[in-house]
């Protein structure tokens, strides 16, 4: 578990919803572009090398997808490079929108994938179980559904191949399907019971927690409002303006990059953190 993920639920909250508001709400490439490095970074710290290769197996794809489709469907840009052979034509500003466009998407992905390492179902019940308890119970075990069915479905189709060796193709899907569909309902009706019976959602009902805002976290908090405040100020000020058509043209200027400073603390304070935390264990040893 990273130093990061050690704070307060609400302070992992409002970083995601900070980091994720502008780079999605952002055109400027550099703002995206110091989001997905910090994003990969932390998503190495969080799930490690191994898991970060499984990941990037899904995300090479849908970024190579969403760069080439827009030079192959937008039109629009001054400068042409080539010209498609059913007669619409490849401009500049077309492929540059479509790796911004990869880049981003690549961006948001790693920042959920983070979002599901250091947000849990636990925090996510903490923060709103007691303002939406039926929601965030609902949105709980469907997050953790997809890979418990797929756990399940390895197991079961396992167990039958050991069980019964002769039946394959379509009878050997059709029960491991059926068994994994049973268990899930039935596994559905005793969470339901379970829940029921130790009153969760009733009014006045009381829960552990085991989190506890102290000094470091109001430290945290304070420093990703903070420069959150910032970042979000240059975007609605139009610091982070940039345009892809007809021609390039963006702000640079030394407010821009105040403004994207800002964005780089707050997108970079996990990895500031654990490196923080790692150099006091050092000096303690």
């Amino acid at each position: 578990m990273t130093a990061f993920a050690r704070r307060h639920p609400s302070v992992n909250f409002i970083f995601f919803v900070f980091v994720l508001l502008l780079t999605m709400m952002t055109e400027h490439p550099a703002i995206v572009l110091i989001s997905l490095f910090c994003a990969v970074s932390l998503t190495l710290l969080c799930v490690g090398g191994k898991r970060l290769l499984r990941q990037l197996r899904l995300i090479v794809p849908l970024m190579l997808f969403a760069a080439i489709l827009n030079p192959l469907t937008s039109k629009l840009g001054e400068t042409v490079l080539f010209q498609f052979p059913w007669g619409s034509v490849c401009t500049l500003e077309a492929v540059l929108f479509g790796a911004f466009s990869a880049i981003r998407l690549a961006a948001v992905l790693f920042w959920f994938v983070c979002w599901n390492s250091v947000v849990t179902s636990d925090k996510f019940l903490y923060l709103f179980g007691g303002v939406f308890p039926s929601l965030s119970l609902t949105l709980c075990m469907g997050l953790r559904f997809v890979p418990r069915l797929l756990s399940r479905m390895r197991e079961v189709s396992q167990a039958q191949k050991c069980l019964l060796p002769d039946v394959k193709g379509l009878r050997h899907a059709g029960r491991v399907v059926s068994v994994t569909v049973t268990w899930a309902l039935e596994s559905a009706l005793d969470t339901a019971n379970s829940m029921k019976s130790r009153g969760y959602g009733l009014r006045g009902r009381t829960a552990y927690s085991p989190y506890r805002f102290g000094a470091h976290d109001g430290i945290a908090l304070g420093w990703i409002v903070l420069f959150g405040a910032a970042a979000l100020t240059g975007r609605f000020s139009g610091r982070f303006a940039f345009a892809f058509y007809p021609t390039l043209t963006g702000e640079h200027g030394i407010s821009t990059v105040i403004y994207a400073a800002c964005f780089g603390l707050l997108a970079a304070y996990p990895l500031i953190s654990e490196g923080k935390e790692a150099l006091s264990w050092r000096a303690l040893r």
